[in-house]
């Protein structure tokens, strides 16, 4: 496979477009098939690797022209955080292609790729442990932080490569994986795209080049009721109970397939993820294993010995008779209404973080309703979520705050006993960290010292 990517690729004239982790693994990838191979690499940033500082056959393009190179290469290996927006020409466009498609491109084996605004971490993580307990083989890679080519060397014919799939993997794709699955698509990631259509179709490529002998697993979504093109087999989330369905009742998960129904009773299903949402992640990963004829009752019993992942309604621990919780994850306006409805007994939400241009009208009526009583705003987002509630004329209590630090000092004093102080953003966490994890970090330590 390996030799197959390079073989591709190799007589073209190549830009690896953002020298994050996908960069550095496409770097490695190139330098391990030719170490004397010329090439570019285009970042934003200032390149601090000495290793590709002192590569003499590599030409750098750095600071905020950085995108002008493009122009003077045949084929871009873009990374998963570069905006393009309408930066480039269409003709320039076409040329750029990712990591992502590329290995499915050439991917000998059966691939499965989950996206959506929210859960696609969490529901990749726990198809993955399922299949492991089920003896598969089986690998778990993209955006959960493992880059394709990283897992080339371990790949076989026997190999099912997981694959999650954001936004960024699937902009540029023209390979689709072989079971698919969105499942959801809200408001987000604005800021990387033209417009919310642009986001929506981004989204559809994980299924637009699939085959007839393919499938696609769709949520009931109005961004998704256009299916034209699709030419793999659709799975639907129910509204009416139709045949090639998943859904879920008040007393079981439901996945009905050429007039099969199968019924699996939530009381047998035992699991410490907490949530309706989650419970629909689990039945998609049902699903999957049904299309791979795999032994479902087996992987529900799978299910009781998945933990979860962090910083998603992760629980750090109970200090000063404060319950706090982690959902650091949470960049979207529905993953925030989810987990509060979810815990129930939130008293102080911290909310805030990069401004992308959302919308936070539907979340600040959500809040004006709900019974969370402090709510702490991080920048940027807090000048126009505040005045959103000014408007309002809320009785809640608004505390605009400069940093985390401050933010955590307010909810040890003002979160009642025996109640639960939530991060859950509603923003992106760039503007004052490197990533949603570190944002997940720094709240833990700061709950956690002199507790």
């Amino acid at each position: 496979m390996k030799d197959k990517i390079y073989h591709d690729i190799k007589d073209k004239k190549i830009l690896l477009l953002g020298f994050g982790k996908e960069g550095k693994s496409t770097y490695r990838f190139l330098r391990a098939c030719d170490p004397k191979l010329e090439f570019g690499i285009a970042d934003m940033k200032k390149i601090e690797d000495q290793e590709v500082v002192q590569d003499q056959h590599v030409t750098l393009y750095c600071g905020e022209n950085y995108l002008d190179a493009c122009y003077e290469y045949d084929l871009i290996i873009k990374g998963p955080g570069v905006i393009i927006k309408d930066y480039l020409t269409e003709d320039v466009k076409q040329k750029i292609t990712c990591q992502t498609d590329l290995f499915l491109k050439f991917c000998p084996t059966k691939t499965i790729g989950i996206t959506g605004t929210k859960g696609k971490s969490t529901t990749s993580s726990l198809l993955y442990h399922m299949l492991k307990k089920l003896n598969q083989k089986v690998i778990l890679m993209g955006n959960i932080g493992i880059p394709c080519f990283d897992t080339l060397d371990e790949i076989d014919q026997d190999t099912i490569c997981v694959l999650e799939l954001g936004c960024h993997q699937l902009e540029y794709m023209k390979h689709s994986p072989n079971i698919a699955a969105i499942l959801n698509v809200y408001e987000e990631h604005l800021d990387h795209y033209l417009s919310m259509q642009h986001y929506i179709d981004v989204k559809k490529n994980i299924y637009r080049y699939q085959n007839q002998d393919d499938y696609v697993l769709l949520a009931n979504s109005p961004y998704l009721k256009d299916q034209t093109g699709i030419r793999g087999k659709v799975l639907l989330e129910a509204t009416s109970k139709e045949d090639n369905c998943f859904y879920i009742t008040e007393e079981s998960l439901n996945i009905k397939v050429a007039s099969h129904h199968m019924r699996f009773s939530k009381e047998k299903i035992h699991t410490t993820l907490k949530g309706e949402h989650n419970q629909y992640n689990i039945l998609i990963c049902l699903t999957i294993v049904h299309i791979l004829n795999l032994d479902i009752n087996k992987a529900i019993t799978s299910i009781s010995s998945f933990r979860g992942l962090p910083h998603r309604m992760e629980y750090i621990g109970t200090y000063h008779d404060i319950l706090f919780y982690d959902d650091s994850i949470a960049t979207s306006i529905p993953s925030v209404i989810c987990a509060v409805n979810t815990l129930k007994d939130v008293n102080t939400i911290i909310v805030g973080g990069l401004d992308r241009g959302l919308d936070y009208q539907s979340l600040v009526d959500f809040l004006n309703s709900s019974t969370v009583e402090n709510i702490i705003l991080l920048p940027d987002t807090s000048y126009p979520i505040a005045a959103l509630f000014k408007e309002k004329q809320t009785l809640k209590k608004i505390y605009m705050v400069t940093s985390m630090e401050e933010a955590i000092s307010i909810s040890k004093e003002k979160t009642q006993k025996n109640k639960i102080c939530l991060l859950s953003p509603a923003a992106a966490s760039y503007n004052q960290y490197q990533n949603f994890e570190e944002r997940g970090d720094h709240f833990r330590s700061l709950v956690e010292k002199e507790s």
